[in-house]
C-alpha cells in the first residue's frame, strides 16, 4: 500500500471512529435506553486510523519518549475495545444485578485500562505541540475529553458526555488531517502543465 492510500485509509477511520462517538455520544444523552450501541466501533477504528496519524508525527523527534507513546496509546485503544463492547453491546441486556456482577469482577482491569488511557492522550497532547496547529488542537481536545472519559465514575454524566465529544472532535481533527493532507501531497507531486 503507498503512502497516500495509507493516508486516506488512516484518516477515513479516523473520521469513522470521531463520527461514530459523536453520534453515539448524542444518542446517549438524547436516547439513554435507545442508543444502538455505536461506540463499540470507536477503538476499533481508532486502532487502524492512529498508526497514519503516528506516522505524521514521526518529523517531531519522536524517539524513546515517542515509542512509549504510541506502545500506551495502542494499549489503550485495545483496552477501551473491550471496555466499549461491554458498555455499548452488552449491559444493555443485562438486568441491573448481572451488570454489577460483571462490573464489580472486572473493576480492576477496568481501572487499569482507564489508567493507560488517560496517560497516553496526555503523553500524545505533549508529543504532538511540536507539531502543527491542526495536530495540536486535536490533541488537546482528545486529551482533555480523555480525563472524564477515562474516570467516568468521578464526574457526573454531562461532563463525561462532553468529554466524550472532546474526544470525538479531536478524532475528527486527525482525521481531516490526513485526508487534507493527501490532497496536498497530490496537487504537490502534480506534474505542471506547460
Amino acid at each position: 500500500m503507498n503512502a497516500s492510500r495509507f493516508q486516506i485509509l488512516s484518516g477515513s477511520c479516523l473520521c469513522l471512529a470521531g463520527g461514530a462517538y459523536l453520534l453515539d455520544t448524542a444518542l446517549d444523552a438524547a436516547f439513554p435506553l435507545a442508543s444502538p450501541g455505536l461506540g463499540a466501533v470507536v477503538p476499533v477504528f481508532g486502532l487502524i486510523g492512529f498508526t497514519g496519524f503516528w506516522k505524521l508525527l514521526e518529523n517531531e523527534g519522536q524517539g524513546v519518549f515517542g515509542l512509549l507513546t504510541y506502545a500506551l496509546a495502542m494499549a489503550g485503544l485495545s483496552g477501551l475495545a473491550i471496555v466499549t463492547f461491554l458498555f455499548n453491546r452488552l449491559a444493555p441486556d443485562l438486568s441491573p444485578d448481572a451488570l454489577g456482577a460483571v462490573l464489580n469482577a472486572v473493576r480492576t482491569e477496568l481501572m487499569v485500562i482507564g489508567a493507560i488511557f488517560l496517560i497516553s492522550a496526555v503523553l500524545v497532547c505533549i508529543l504532538a505541540w511540536k507539531a502543527d496547529p491542526a495536530k495540536r488542537t486535536g490533541a488537546l481536545a482528545y486529551a482533555i475529553g480523555a480525563i472524564p472519559v477515562a474516570l467516568p465514575p468521578l464526574f457526573p454524566e454531562p461532563i463525561v458526555t462532553v468529554g466524550g465529544i472532546s474526544v470525538s472532535l479531536g478524532l475528527l481533527v486527525w482525521g481531516a488531517g490526513l485526508l487534507v493532507g493527501v490532497r496536498g501531497m497530490k496537487q504537490h507531486s502534480a506534474p505542471l502543465n506547460a
